[in-house]
């Protein structure tokens, strides 16, 4: 990973003439032209560097975009209006009816809805595997355009062989593309493993106060091309004010995930070892089923680990409700520990079969790692398992 810091230095003192220590706000919806033949120079030129109106770019998103693609090693990004507009926006801006995509099984319960049940309106076939290169491949068919895998995944924090899906996407003409907002730039470069397309959500790690909401495209600068315009067609962008906002967020994203990498896994492996928890789910400890893919490619494991807890619903409950410091909410990459039990927060509605297919019990809690002292912390967590038994 580029230095974030250098990455944002260099970014602005090239983009604004005046050379100030932090990108200006351009709060206007419109840009003028002078005369018609600079309107005519501006049209022929097609460049995301110049603007005319705001939902197609502005000056201050275009400043964070560049350093997107300067921290993923990309040859362009875009920034869009959420991390779902992220996921969903390539899909609709390269796929059209008739065509085929591979996504992975265990992944954010929303953008599997969107894949399952929004994509067959459109007339795209989809077709569900594990996270690995044999199963990707066994899926492919004549029709198949895209593969879009997490990495790690979430909630369960499985690797897939990246290189390895990168050469077989090359190999039968595919785009990859991958999510790696659990991972971060800080931890996980895709593009630099052969990857076409990274997404995030930039609500995450980058903005990191849970304040803001965003994010981001990067990748090749062709495919980036044909999702700014779906982007822009369906209005899905991102205000001046919060990309300033995100930008002045990212400075202190190195410092903080590398702090979190190190707490989570004081933690995670602390709680492996526990009387109460039947299994803990982190990328990084070598109980986890993909830890040799992990320690190949993760610089670090990021702020979430999973525990299942030894007992049911309602000592996953009481746990949750005793600790002091953790509080119950979803998201994560924030300076604040939270709690997230998915099959109340996120998998309510799904039928229990199809929870336990996706790995989801009912005395599972996510838990997201914020800024805090790493023995308080653990004092929290060993109370409440305490209390809830």
């Amino acid at each position: 990973m580029t230095s974030i810091t250098k990455s944002q230095n260099q970014i602005r003192l090239t983009a604004d003439p005046h050379k100030p220590l932090s990108p200006a706000i351009y709060p206007t919806s419109v840009f003028l032209f002078e005369n018609t033949a600079e309107l005519i120079d501006f049209v022929e030129a097609k460049s995301p560097d110049r603007f005319e109106y705001a939902r197609y770019g502005n000056p201050t998103r275009r400043a964070m975009e560049y350093v997107l693609a300067e921290l993923e090693g990309a040859e362009d990004a875009v920034l869009c209006a959420s991390g779902m507009a992220a996921c969903t926006m390539p899909v609709l801006a390269l796929l059209q009816s008739g065509d085929h995509l591979i996504f992975t099984s265990d992944s954010y319960l929303k953008t599997r809805t969107f894949i399952e049940k929004t994509l067959p309106a459109f007339g795209i076939a989809t077709t569900i595997v594990e996270p690995d290169i044999q199963a990707v491949e066994a899926a492919i068919r004549p029709e198949t355009k895209l593969v879009f895998t997490e990495m790690p995944t979430n909630p369960l924090y499985r690797v897939i062989d990246l290189e390895g899906l990168t050469s077989l996407c090359r190999k039968r003409g595919l785009i990859s593309m991958i999510d790696s907002t659990l991972a971060s730039p800080v931890n996980l470069n895709p593009i630099r493993h052969g990857a076409d397309l990274v997404v995030h959500s930039m609500t995450k790690y980058f903005a990191g106060q849970n304040d803001l909401i965003a994010g981001g495209v990067a990748g090749r600068k062709d495919l980036v091309s044909q999702v700014r315009d779906r982007i822009g067609e369906l209005g899905a962008i991102l205000p001046a004010q919060e990309c300033y906002r995100l930008y002045m967020s990212t400075k202190t994203m190195q410092l903080r995930v590398e702090r979190q990498n190190s707490t989570t896994l004081a933690l995670a492996e602390y709680l492996e070892g526990h009387a109460r928890i039947r299994k803990v789910y982190h990328p990084m400890l070598a109980s986890n089923v993909d830890a040799e893919q992990a320690r190949r490619y993760l610089r670090g494991g990021g702020c979430l680990f999973t525990i299942d807890i030894d007992g049911g619903f309602d000592q996953m409950r009481a746990f949750c409700d005793a600790t002091k410091v953790f509080r119950i909410g979803p998201s994560f990459g924030s300076p604040e520990s939270l709690l997230d039990p998915p099959v109340i927060m996120s998998h309510w509605n799904v039928a229990p079969e199809q929870r336990a297919a996706m790995g989801i019990t009912d005395s599972m809690v996510r838990i997201s790692v914020g800024l805090e002292d790493v023995n308080e912390l653990k004092a929290d967590l060993d109370q409440a398992l305490q209390k809830a038994f």
